[in-house]
């Protein structure tokens, strides 16, 4: 991580950030791993309170988000899918625009995804995700555990299911 002090905001998505957020998704994932623009606009029309960005300004740097599911892990069903009364998260996309990466600001927004999922209503007892293996060390560090080797298939590459239990 670099040496630099933040200085952005992390807020809450509006509608009008979802191009910033595509923008941003395609630039970080392969086209089959990438979320749609329809399913960004669905999360944060469905699930507004789970769509988290890093602002410098009004530049959307990164930004996480995700669905209410009822777990107990994370399914295909969970990234088209909001039951807004679930006890789980699943984060679908944790981005940061390349040439901000490497500066804390993944870290940082996930520490603050935590903070709010577990201030929600419903009660949320776990946040579930699934991630490739050389990220696995950075969702350890904010305090997930490694589950399995998931079921679930994007791309090429195989993904890992991670979770993290919460309390309140």
């Amino acid at each position: 991580m670099g040496s630099e002090i933040l200085r952005g905001e992390i807020r809450l998505l509006k509608s009008e950030d979802i191009d910033q957020a595509f923008n941003i998704e395609s630039e970080g994932y392969p086209s089959d791993e990438g979320a749609s623009h329809d399913a960004l606009v669905f999360r944060q029309s469905e699930a507004p309170e789970l769509f988290l960005g890093y602002f410098e300004g009004y530049q959307l740097k990164g930004f996480i988000c995700g669905t209410r599911y009822p777990g107990p892990h994370l399914q295909e069903e969970s990234m088209s899918n909001h039951c807004r009364h679930a006890d789980c998260v699943c984060i679908h996309s944790v981005c940061v625009e390349k040439r901000s990466q490497s500066k804390g600001i993944a870290k940082r927004l996930l520490n603050a995804y935590i903070e709010r999922a577990k201030s929600l209503e419903p009660h949320v007892s776990k946040i579930l995700l699934i991630c490739k293996a050389q990220l696995i060390p950075l969702y350890t560090r904010v305090g997930f555990e490694f589950v399995k080797k998931s079921s679930i298939i994007h791309g090429h590459d195989c993904w890992y299911d991670m979770e993290l239990r919460l309390s309140r």
